[in-house]
């Protein structure tokens, strides 16, 4: 073999003149054998350019219907100056007297076509030796392109630059007489009566959207408080469209829209922890407690109200809410913290540039912290006899210009002691040791039950310090009561914090204070739930990037396909074509639940959960057993690529023969392209879907979410504008589907189980509405029955 390029050029291209001779004499001694061959060649095919011109002359005389004898093959040929070029009449009496039957020509035909492909693929491999060396382009890109040239040599019709009116004329003639004589459908029946008859099926080399409002949401009640990425607290009904709230991993979320409405609201209890309300289709996020089945210890699972309250019992007892610990960024700060928190505790300005600490009797590790501090930042650390029940001591100016109280007032803590969010949104240490301040200075440490608590009569300052131990990611309670504080000659109400899980992190300076190590089989991070339905109310919501994972205000996580799935089961159950799904959402197995559900006409969350009879489980082993049959093919990689796709749809449809009836993508919106916005990124995405439809010749359907925009209207049915980043998905659709449910916004709605599909664009052929019957339990949609 050769091993160099140079070898390689020296070498003949493979061809087969005698093959190619024989295929022309046998068709200019049988005009009858043009038909065996035209199907399956094309003038390109031929090596000799002689050859080329009096096979294009045959095709050209075929397709008009002419004989391709002798005597019309030389009058076309002498008619556009080419008889002489291909050796005059000499050069076809020759091509007759050199071949004996036409009877083996499509047999020829096959092999001048093996040749053919081989002479592309040599001129490929160079294309593709051409990118390896272009060190300019993208790897991905030069492996997506380099895959496109092979691929493209696959395909049964030759891929051809500028093609003549004319041959597509033909075709579209075949295809009409196919369809009027009823041997040809239009498109692939999607098993949807009305829809089918409104799209005539749908059509190879479509891109088609199937829009919706997704059936769960993150919608919580008034004035619950949501962490925002800078640290601070918002209420969700002031939440506004671009803002940035923070995400379970103290990365930011951007919100991309607003909802407002009207729903079933419950509170969400927790047994240690805030409670907070929720409308009914409101995502709990929750920890597995313990492994059971395929559910593994820790395991995180996101599901709506509506669907927690229809679990068992089991179900709800071993699934538990949880915070996280967050991660700021670290900030200079203007105070050292430890000391802030033992003013915040413990201090107290004078009249003059003093600031005195020692309201209670201060321990001699704190003292001797004081002194530490005062030596590093300049400070000059006195003791005196105040008079009072306890010594002081003073912190003041020395070599520090200002001293203390100076820099208290310049951040506002002089007349009222708070905590400045520079200090809550900061690096761990620093948090931590604000929090050793506090309860060295003001906080007690109980060891029986592994606890601190630090009582205020702050309300304000009590929730901060709460909030900082819960970034930190311990276990709080705020509570509060009525009493006399006698020390602070206080009576009224007042505000207890408990702290409690690894508080041996927390660098408290007093010995008894230093906790000792959390020693427990208990995670304190999680809590168990009840919900408890309040009354229908208004709702406040929002759509988030990325994971859609959030935190309330003590760091608890909460969280923010049925009709594109029947259709591409429909379609591989009718016609028997090749279904790829790539789901970048739902896990494959969470797919195949759904088809078993609706294929076995039992409910789904009795067949998740197990509790079926001994009769369903016998529908069960039938369906499995249909299913099983569906050439279904599902890919659920979570971060998927246009291009990845695209090299696992080429890679089936080879292997299926290049057959394929459909693509599915679910969805759309979290699909990962390439751009320096999301708006250029998404058009990126969907001129690639539309040219993977043309490419594969089988129709792409992606799965897309609609705006909350259409729940602040009166009229909820969606509109093309509601369409998430519309404006690329427009202009590449072919088709766009709106789905529409009138149940889920009217709950007394008298068309409990109808469902309206809308086509919002239709290009080539009508709009309107569609009606089908929606079966919640089976997440399956059938013919709506007149």
């Amino acid at each position: 073999m050769p091993d160099d390029f140079t070898a390689l050029n020296q070498m003949l291209p493979p061809q087969n003149l005698e093959a190619e001779e024989l295929i022309l004499g046998g068709v200019l001694l049988d005009p009858e054998g043009m038909g065996r061959v035209a199907d399956i060649i094309n003038p390109e095919a031929f090596y000799d350019t002689l050859h080329k011109d009096i096979y294009r002359a045959m095709i050209t005389l075929h397709r008009q219907g002419r004989p391709t004898d002798l005597m019309t093959v030389t009058s076309w040929l002498q008619d556009h100056d080419l008889l002489d070029k291909i050796g005059g009449t000499a050069k076809l009496a020759q091509l007759v007297e050199r071949t004996v039957s036409a009877v083996n020509i499509d047999r020829y035909a096959g092999l001048i076509m093996d040749k053919f492909v081989r002479r592309q693929l040599i001129g490929v491999s160079y294309d593709i030796a051409g990118l390896g060396y272009d060190t300019t382009q993208e790897l991905e890109q030069v492996l997506d392109q380099s895959e496109q040239k092979v691929f493209a040599l696959t395909q049964e019709r030759p891929q051809q630059g500028l093609t003549p009116i004319s041959d597509t004329l033909v075709d579209t003639f075949n295809t009409l007489e196919s369809l009027q004589e009823k041997t040809a459908l239009p498109g692939l029946n999607c098993g949807f009566y009305d829809l089918d008859a409104m799209t005539s099926g749908l059509q190879r080399s479509d891109l088609i959207i199937l829009a919706g409002r997704p059936s769960m949401g993150k919608c919580l009640g008034k004035g619950t408080k949501v962490v925002m990425f800078d640290g601070t607290l918002k209420a969700v009904e002031n939440i506004q469209i671009n803002d940035l709230l923070m995400g379970a991993d103290s990365k930011p979320r951007q919100v991309l829209s607003l909802a407002r409405g009207r729903e079933m609201m419950y509170w969400i209890r927790q047994k240690r922890g805030i409670d907070y309300r929720v409308n009914e289709s409101h995502i709990l996020s929750l920890k597995a407690s313990g492994s059971e089945g395929r559910r593994v210890h820790g395991e995180i699972v996101n599901i709506s109200v509506r669907d927690y309250l229809n679990k068992s019992s089991k179900f709800q007892q071993r699934h538990k809410g949880y915070k996280v610990e967050v991660d700021f960024s670290a900030q200079a700060v203007p105070i050292d913290p430890y000391l802030l928190g033992l003013w915040l505790g413990d201090g107290k300005a004078t009249d003059g540039r003093h600031v005195i600490f020692g309201h209670n009797n201060i321990a001699q590790e704190v003292i001797a912290e004081l002194q530490a501090i005062a030596v590093r930042d300049g400070y000059r650390l006195s003791h005196s006899d105040n008079g009072e029940k306890c010594d002081a001591w003073t912190l003041c100016a020395g070599q520090h210009q200002e001293g203390l109280k100076p820099q208290l007032r310049r951040v506002g803590l002089l007349d009222e002691k708070l905590i400045p969010l520079c200090y809550l949104a900061n690096s761990k240490a620093v948090r931590l040791e604000l929090l050793a301040g506090l309860m060295d200075s003001d906080g007690y440490y109980c060891r029986d039950m592994q606890c601190f608590e630090n009582t205020q009569k702050r309300r304000k300052l009590a929730e901060q310090i709460k909030f900082l131990a819960d970034s930190l990611g311990f276990r709080t309670s705020l509570i509060s009561k009525k009493g006399v504080i006698k020390d602070r000659d206080f009576v009224g109400d007042y505000w207890r914090v408990r702290v409690s899980g690894n508080l041996e992190i927390i660098p408290t300076r007093i010995k008894y204070k230093q906790a000792r190590k959390y020693v427990s089989n208990q995670d304190w991070h999680v809590t168990g739930i009840t919900v408890e339905p309040d009354c229908v109310d208004d709702y406040y919501g929002f759509e988030l990037d990325g994971d859609r994972l959030f935190l309330l205000e003590d760091m608890t996580v909460t969280h923010n396909t049925a009709l594109g799935l029947g259709i591409a089961a429909n379609i591989a159950k009718l016609h028997q074509l090749p279904i790829a799904v790539f789901s970048l959402e739902m896990s494959k197995e969470q797919l195949t639940q759904r088809l078993l559900a609706a294929e076995a006409n039992i409910e789904s969350n009795r067949l998740r959960s197990g509790n079926i009879t001994t009769e369903e489980l016998e529908k069960v082993t039938d369906a499995i057993g249909s299913l099983a049959e569906l050439p279904i093919y599902i890919d659920d990689t979570a971060s998927l690529t246009v291009m990845q796709m695209r090299s696992q749809v080429r890679r089936l449809q080879a292997e299926q023969g290049g057959r394929l009836g459909m693509v599915l993508l679910d969805y759309l919106q979290l699909m990962e392209g390439g751009g320096d916005n999301r708006v250029q990124e998404l058009s990126k995405i969907t001129r690639s879907l539309k040219g993977l439809a043309r490419e594969v010749n089988a129709p792409v359907i992606a799965l897309s979410q609609l705006s909350r925009g259409v729940e602040s209207r009166t009229n909820k049915r969606p509109m093309m504008s509601d369409l998430r980043e519309s404006g690329s998905i427009e202009q590449d659709a072919d088709l766009i589907l709106m789905l529409y449910r009138d149940v889920y916004y009217n709950p007394d709605s008298p068309d409990q189980n109808a469902a309206e599909l809308i086509l919002t664009k239709h290009r080539n052929g009508p709009t309107g509405t569609v009606r089908l019957l929606f079966q919640p339990e089976l997440t399956k949609f059938e013919n709506l029955a007149l």
